[in-house]
């Protein structure tokens, strides 16, 4: 479904004049590429615009640094002549980096990483896959591609990504949220304890657990508890045991779970920061109901990961740890490495770099995951940690109008040997400003400071003028900039419903009711029953957001000077109590 013809023009419009007066937006490629090699482009209209003028298709390529399979798409398929030389020829070629760019990111997630993306040159897209291919693969699927577009015979793709929805939902929240709650059931696999055939995912079970978790407090329910809590210890799983940390997926399978012989096939040995917050969380929530020590024992083998390997000098986290160093020998899996068992053995081969890429978003959820262990635990070396993580970003990316930057480019990263060129842009987008107030709010809850809730309003206004539709509601990706035209702007379900909990937990921290009625028209213009089935299990947000909209909240105040030794006291005794809502 496409916007209205005149919401586009207006948007457009209003893009042009607030890009010319307040964003600054440009392109670095972070040693990116290769002489001789395909000639990428960045995502912008010109290469769009040439595409159109020489007839020639469009291959996207979106993905990330910390992707194994990314890596292994670089290294071997677009390094060889044939597959630069098909391309070059008949392609223009764009490259994004997933992260930097979380609106296209988001855009082609259906699609895992990297996502390859295949569009005619008007960029309606005919054909889209998921993985990296090697070149004996890769090439008949171009030649394909090449041949049919020559023939006039290729089709639009009827699993593109989804546009704005047409109108907002009129149904029921309840309706709605029990809907989302069978969807993510019937994915659920109480075998393996995951949403999937495959096992725990740690990068993206986060929200789909919390989500049990409430609804286990919010009915009681002991049987959704303690399945929350299994779900929970495969966390150990798919931690380190020598340098700490958690990987995507486990690599020591037990053969209860998967056959040896598939492990390899399995196994994802990327350490992301997302993988150790929703470790910080996981484990988190399962010792406030069970006590057990194992849990703490998991969260300071992640804490010292982050802190030995992932931590920037000012108190934030880099983005990803690669899969392989560049000694490993030719005959290695990526696996063979991350299975040696001691420090010095892994030394022997080198360490895998490091993206020093800092992005506002995931260094949001790394601050949220520090603040639960903190009301889990009570080592106040954790909120420190988040405290001074929150004070860095504060300070060296708000903007004066009041939205944060997802990224700024550092020296560090351009020592980086990336697969994808890092995308430098001074604008709004959706996810860090939603994802970084919620880490501002748990902040303001935890301490009772309101230092935190000031800028958190501040994001929440410049959402509402940056990006919010006052149409038909909800909230764009990012400002629609000059190929809104041809790739029509995107409300993401996922990215709109944690902006819809921001704003109900900030209607609920403020007491403005205004917060509270964007709140419920954002995840009514973006909750349609096409979008919810076409999203499937990935609505772990949704379903939260939903849970809280539709369920009442319980408030604990404590009324007072907060010096008192009695309001610290009783503020103090709110934390320990496990009250989700």
């Amino acid at each position: 479904m496409h916007p209205q013809p005149g919401l586009i023009r207006t948007l457009q419009q209003i893009t042009l004049l607030v890009t010319a007066l307040l964003f600054a937006t440009f392109a670095s490629a972070v040693n990116f590429g290769h002489e001789g090699g395909i000639e990428w482009q960045a995502w912008e209209k010109a290469a769009f615009d040439k595409a159109k003028a020489e007839n020639k298709l469009i291959l996207i390529n979106v993905g990330m640094e910390g992707c194994t399979a990314c890596n292994r798409m670089e290294r071997v398929t677009y390094r060889n002549q044939a597959v630069i030389d098909l391309i070059n020829k008949h392609f223009v070629a764009i490259a994004v980096d997933a992260q930097a760019r979380p609106d296209i990111g988001e855009r082609y997630s259906d699609w895992a990483w990297p996502a390859t993306a295949f569009l005619l040159p008007d960029a309606t897209q005919v054909f889209a896959m998921a993985g990296n291919k090697l070149p004996r693969n890769f090439i008949p699927l171009l030649e394909d591609l090449v041949a049919k577009h020559q023939a006039k015979k290729l089709k639009a793709d009827p699993n593109a990504p989804y546009s704005v929805a047409s109108k907002p939902v009129e149904t029921e929240l309840t309706r709605v949220r029990d809907q989302v709650r069978m969807q993510l059931d019937r994915a659920l696999n109480e075998t393996n304890y995951s949403w999937g055939r495959f096992g725990i995912n740690t990068e993206v079970v986060g929200p789909r657990l919390m989500h049990l978790y409430y609804r286990a407090h919010l009915y009681d329910n002991n049987e959704l508890r303690q399945l929350a809590i299994n779900i929970s210890d495969t966390f150990f799983d798919a931690l380190d045991p020598v340098w700490g940390g958690i990987f995507q997926v486990p690599i020591a399978d037990s053969v209860t779970r998967v056959p040896e012989r598939f492990a390899k096939l399995r196994a994802i040995p990327e350490k992301r920061i997302g993988n150790q917050a929703n470790a910080l969380i996981a484990l988190s929530e399962a010792y406030k109901l069970t006590g057990d020590k194992k849990y703490l024992d998991a969260v300071a083998e992640v804490d010292r990961y982050l802190v030995d390997w992932m931590q920037n000098p000012d108190g934030t986290w880099y983005a990803n740890q690669k899969d392989e160093p560049e000694g490993l020998p030719h005959n290695w899996w990526p696996q063979d490495y991350w299975l040696l068992k001691t420090d010095e053995e892994r030394r022997k081969y080198g360490i895998p770099p490091i993206d020093h890429a800092i992005y506002t978003d995931k260094n949001a959820e790394v601050i949220s995951g520090y603040v639960k262990a903190f009301e889990a635990f009570g080592n106040k070396a954790f909120l420190q940690k988040a405290i001074i993580a929150a004070d860095t970003l504060l300070t060296n990316r708000l903007q004066p109008d009041g939205w944060m930057r997802q990224a700024v480019l550092n020296q560090q990263m351009s020592d980086d040997q990336r697969v994808h060129p890092h995308t430098e842009e001074v604008r709004p987008f959706l996810r860090p400003q939603a994802q970084f107030g919620h880490a501002l709010l748990d902040l303001h809850q935890v301490t009772g400071d309101d230092k935190w809730l000031q800028p958190a309003r501040s994001i929440a206004d410049a959402m509402l003028a940056t990006l919010y539709d006052e149409t038909n509601k909800g909230f764009f990706a990012t400002v629609p900039d000059d190929t809104a035209s041809l790739i029509p702007p995107r409300k993401p379900l996922e990215d709109n419903a944690m902006a819809a909990s921001f704003f109900y937990d900030l209607h609920i921290l403020t007491k403005d009711e205004r917060y509270q009625s964007i709140a419920e028209a954002t995840i009514r213009a973006v909750a349609t029953p096409n979008i919810l089935a076409r999203e499937g299990k990935m609505t772990g947000k949704t379903a939260l957001a939903l849970e809280q909209l539709t369920a009442a909240y319980v408030e604990f105040s404590v009324v007072g000077d907060t010096a008192l030794p009695e309001a610290q006291s009783l503020y103090a005794a709110g934390l320990e109590a496990n009250h989700p809502r």
